[in-house]
């Protein structure tokens, strides 16, 4: 298997808005009522950082980073994903996390949210070492969101 993180771009971001994961449908829904092309190319707008990971040149994932303060050092990942992507979740168990590590040099406190009912989003982040708070009313639709954090100590 090779995987590849490359330069996002419109026709690669298309790709994965048409096969993303439901739960990330319901995920971008609940929190700003953006459909997945809108949620994608709106977070790629305002990230720092992003990129697309690749598996056998299929896209299967977008990752992304928004600094919010580089003087605290806060910023929030974010990672969309396909259904393409989960019979590939080991690839991603591997590497993913190396991209987390960078964006905590840039970033040495990272925050943001996950739809309670985004299970397997949630056994990810507790993989990777997030702390997720109790779920509270959020976004748009007040559904239930674990804030997620991350500190480099």
């Amino acid at each position: 298997m090779e995987v590849k993180f490359i330069r996002p771009t419109r026709e690669l971001i298309e790709v994965i808005a048409a096969d993303m994961r439901q739960a990330d449908v319901d995920e971008v829904w609940a929190s700003h009522h953006h459909s997945p092309i809108e949620a994608l190319m709106k977070s790629w707008k305002i990230s720092d950082r992003s990129v697309i990971v690749t598996v056998n040149d299929e896209p299967c994932v977008m990752i992304g980073l928004v600094i919010h303060d580089i003087l605290s050092g806060t910023g929030s990942p974010w990672l969309l994903g396909t259904e393409t992507a989960l019979k590939y979740k080991r690839h991603f168990l591997t590497q993913v996390p190396d991209a987390i590590d960078e964006m905590l040099t840039i970033c040495p406190k990272l925050f943001n949210y996950v739809h309670a009912e985004n299970k397997v989003s949630i056994k990810w982040l507790k993989w990777i070492g997030f702390t997720l708070d109790e779920p509270l009313p959020y976004g748009c639709d007040n559904a239930l969101f674990h804030k997620f954090t991350l500190e480099r100590v």
